[in-house]
């Protein structure tokens, strides 16, 4: 395998998670900080929280896409259970067809706030950043959970290609 090819399958296995952890990282010392300015010197600064709340925004999205990759979004198991392995993979496709449209539907809506943020050039209060930064957070989260839906419906389509049963995520109940 090419040095590229290892470079790029490490970027897609790791990418997120290592996003995640420099982002939370991030918020945990900013609270730690503002919790010992807080209550050890009576003070805060301004921006710490306002950065620490949009960085939790940042982390939520990544995540959420992180958790589309492992499989272990909200489905219908019940229904699952009753059907055969080919109807198992067709009722996945159904649920990630239907998750890849709510997603479309949501960035379709969330431009609109974009779009007002940029062309306004509204600042955020305290940092005096683009506003339209912190909103990024959704349409890059919608686009990495479309992503990894449509990666893992290349796999089902594979292993259904070969015979393998369909892979699920963890199951609570």
């Amino acid at each position: 395998m090419s040095r590229v090819r290892r470079t790029l399958r490490y970027i897609d296995q790791r990418a997120e998670e290592a996003i995640i952890v420099v982002i939370f990282t991030y918020f945990i010392l900013i609270i730690a900080v503002e919790v010992t300015l807080r209550y050890v010197f009576n003070s805060s600064t301004l921006w710490g929280e306002e950065t620490a709340s949009h960085a939790f925004v940042w982390i939520s999205w990544i995540a959420a896409s992180q958790a589309a990759k492992k499989r272990l979004h909200i489905s219908i198991s019940i229904i699952d259970r009753y059907l055969s392995p080919r109807g198992k993979f067709a009722m996945a496709y159904f649920y990630n067809g239907l998750f890849i449209l709510l997603c479309l539907f949501g960035l379709r809506y969330v431009w609109t706030f974009i779009d007002v943020y940029y062309r306004y050039n509204t600042l955020t209060v305290a940092s005096r950043y683009p506003m339209y930064l912190v909103y990024a957070a959704v349409p890059i989260g919608y686009c990495l959970m479309i992503y990894r839906v449509v990666q893992n419906m290349v796999i089902d389509y594979r292993d259904m290609k070969a015979g393998k049963p369909l892979r699920q995520g963890m199951e609570i109940f």
